[in-house]
């Protein structure tokens, strides 16, 4: 049998390739062989996205294997792209890789020659079937995730513009040292601190992103929002800062880098345009981008996510108050890990450089200034960070101040600075910018870790007044700690059995 044409090769390869993507998007959106991740929300956009790299990645081996053989291109190329997914996907279940590889190896021999037989019918068809998916692919990979609210709101409210930028992962002491000053190296935002009512004792409600930004916009603490690691979507009737100031005609926006805040969550309701980066919930739940984005900080940091100089890029195009005032919600989450520093800081990585730069690129969006109309900015931590605080690294696993009490100031349109030391929730937010006129609930501030149900972890509850610090846990011992005394909170107290009422 006359070998085939080496196009009909490719258009094997490609057609190969197109059915691999096809199986990955369906790991993904099935939530096998643990290709769903720590995101809920699967995009129908990954059943072009998924497809198209993998066509990227069959042209890539197509063109390594041309200078050795033609003859078998339309064969290998294939084998040679599901051991790639065999390998990333069954990585931790070594068994059923060897098992995968052998059999695919069984199949392919004895398949070659009806699929050399295949390669010789008319390929036109074929041919044209792929081009369409790689071009419909390659539109909706280039186009930018955003969402166009459906219903048209009135617009010259003759408020001021309001900015609420949450710092991902930044704990209170990577802002501020004991005296209430911004550290030295934070430039940017110590001029804001200089205009700015500081709140020293600001705790967050959860130790992961999603439910604590929930709480920050809609006033709730973590527990009645009905958001875990189980449950990633906001359904509750309460409404959101951006549903509230949308309602007083404001144009609502929105430019969201830590993609736990998408669109299936919730956290886009109100946001008349909502841009997030969506790459984190395709691009990056393939199996390569999945190998990308666990061994190049580049691909995890600038394309699962978006930098700080994107955030900013893309928030300055939406800060325009010619037809009235606008609400803009900003994340910016450099200084999560893998704490990325980008070029143009000329920094080595790390959390605290990552800081550094990504108070840098702050300064368009805080030294703004409307002919119009003041402008409101609230700066506030989701959570903290632990660096070995307690044997732990990273977070969303304690609920030790390290995690809980974060950096909270804003600039009202008084600019009178000053500092505000009682006890606050960042379910306080709504009131603070104004956006709520009932009853700010008051009491301690109240935290919640849930983990999720497969790791069989027990929950922690938690509560402090700014003074005492109550831990209770599920399973195994509680904490209390005294702050003023013990800010590091190393003396568990709970054996002594403090008196105060307070606790």
């Amino acid at each position: 049998m006359p070998p085939p044409s080496l196009s009909a090769q490719i258009t094997l390869a490609a057609a190969a390739a197109t059915v691999i993507g096809v199986v990955d998007a369906a790991l993904v959106a099935l939530g096998l062989a643990g290709a769903q991740g720590a995101f809920q929300f699967v995009p129908l956009r990954i059943w072009l996205v998924a497809p198209l790299i993998w066509i990227l990645i069959a042209a890539i081996t197509v063109a390594a294997l041309l200078p050795f053989t033609r003859r078998w291109i339309g064969i290998l190329t294939p084998g040679i792209l599901a051991i790639v997914l065999f390998a990333i996907r069954l990585h931790s279940r070594p068994a059923l890789l060897i098992v995968a590889i052998l059999g695919l190896t069984l199949a392919m021999a004895l398949t070659h020659r009806p699929i050399y037989r295949l390669m010789a019918w008319p390929r036109h068809t074929g041919f044209g079937a792929i081009l369409a998916c790689l071009i419909a692919s390659a539109v909706a990979l280039a186009t930018p995730f955003s969402i166009a609210a459906e219903a048209a709101v009135d617009e010259g409210d003759a408020g001021p513009n309001v900015i609420l930028i949450f710092l991902d992962t930044v704990r209170y002491d990577a802002v501020f040292d004991g005296a209430v000053r911004v550290h030295e190296d934070l430039p940017v935002l110590a001029r804001l601190r200089n205009d700015s009512t500081v709140f020293t004792r600001a705790y967050a409600t959860s130790l992961w992103t999603l439910p604590s930004h929930l709480s920050a916009v809609t006033g709730l603490p973590a527990h009645e929002l009905g958001i875990s690691f189980d449950a990633q979507i906001y359904d509750r009737p309460a409404q959101t800062l951006a549903e509230r100031f949308r309602e007083r005609g404001y144009r609502t926006s929105a430019v969201i880098s830590n993609s736990f805040l998408n669109s299936g969550s919730g956290f886009s309701r109100g946001f008349k345009t909502f841009h997030q980066a969506q790459a984190a919930l395709d691009v990056c739940r393939t199996a390569p981008g999945l190998l990308a984005e666990t061994y190049w900080t580049w691909f995890s940091a600038a394309v699962c996510n978006w930098t700080a100089g994107e955030v900013t890029r893309r928030a300055a195009a939406l800060m325009d108050d010619e037809k009235g005032p606008f609400f803009l919600t900003l994340n910016y989450m450099d200084a999560h890990d893998p704490y990325y520093v980008e070029r143009s800081c000329g920094e080595r990585r790390g959390y605290r450089e990552a800081l550094r730069c990504l108070d840098r690129q702050l300064a368009p969006i805080v030294d703004w200034r409307s002919p119009r109309r003041p402008t409101v900015i609230a700066v506030v931590g989701d959570h903290g960070e632990q660096f070995g605080e307690h044997g732990l690294e990273r977070h969303g696993n304690s609920l030790f101040v390290q995690l809980l009490h974060v950096p909270l100031m804003i600039r009202t349109t008084a600019a009178s600075p000053r500092v505000d030391a009682t006890p606050t929730s960042i379910t306080a937010v709504p009131w603070l910018l104004g956006a709520r006129t009932d009853h700010r609930p008051e009491g301690p501030a109240l935290a919640l870790l849930e983990p999720p149900a497969a790791g069989n972890q027990p929950a922690e509850w938690s509560a402090t007044d700014g003074a005492w610090h109550l831990i209770v846990r599920e399973r195994g011992g509680d904490s209390l700690y005294f702050l003023p005394d013990d800010p590091a909170e190393v003396h568990n107290l709970v054996s002594s059995n403090p008196t105060d009422p307070a606790i």
